[in-house]
């Protein structure tokens, strides 16, 4: 471009010059070498144009670019923020699905422990009401003086187990394995209580607060 400017100027010095030369026949070299002069002045002036347009130009486009590249820095921080964002939000729901699963499967073992309490107290009622009615036919097929001997045989056991348990009672939290220890008919816990012999041969009873207390010295 500034070639071709340059180049403009200088053809159109030269052509006023041809035609100041033209309507001349004696052209004063002043006047030729002033409109030379002009001339040159207007290419340099052309010229400098040029390269302060030039300049400006790249002034520019060197600020453009800044500021394209400050808008993609921006857009980075803003996605990267974004998707830090998310990932916390999406860690935070993790962690409450797992709590949540937690919660609920120590309510299930709770509601199961009831559920497991509860049939094997039903269990135990049924097995003793049915030890009470057997106890109870036994009785009746025997003679009154048979009868008569059992009962104070067994009230006489029955007392020397509850003098046992007076005197050094123990009560440990009974387990569904408890009540489905054999049953010892012949005598009862305090209350009519049903009392179980355990594997040792230790006898206990199971009170109404669910706990195993025993009324021998033996324990299991």
């Amino acid at each position: 471009m500034k070639k071709t400017l340059f180049a403009l100027c200088l053809s159109l010095s030269l052509l006023v010059a041809f035609n100041g030369l033209a309507q001349d026949d004696k052209p004063s070299k002043k006047k030729a070498k002033k409109e030379m002069s002009e001339a040159d002045a207007s290419a340099k002036a052309a010229a400098k144009a040029e390269k302060k347009a030039a300049k400006d130009a790249a002034k520019e486009a060197k600020k453009d670019a800044k500021s394209a590249g400050d808008d993609a820095a921006k857009a980075q921080a803003k996605a990267d923020k974004k998707a830090a964002k998310d990932a916390a939000k999406e860690m935070k729901a993790d962690a409450k699905k797992t709590a949540d699963k937690a919660d609920d499967a120590a309510k299930q073992a709770a509601m199961d422990d009831r559920m497991a309490k509860a049939r094997a107290a039903k269990a135990a009622k049924k097995d003793a009401k049915e030890a009470d009615k057997m106890a109870d036919n036994a009785g009746l097929k025997d003679d009154k003086m048979s009868k008569s001997s059992a009962k104070m045989e067994k009230a006489d056991k029955t007392d020397k187990v509850a003098k046992a348990a007076k005197a050094a009672p123990k009560e440990e939290k009974a387990t569904p394995a408890d009540y489905k220890a054999p049953v010892d008919k012949s005598i009862k816990g305090p209350g009519g209580a049903t009392v179980y012999t355990g594997p040792r041969g230790g006898k206990y009873y199971i009170n109404k607060n669910g706990n195993r207390t025993y009324l021998s010295s033996i324990r299991d």
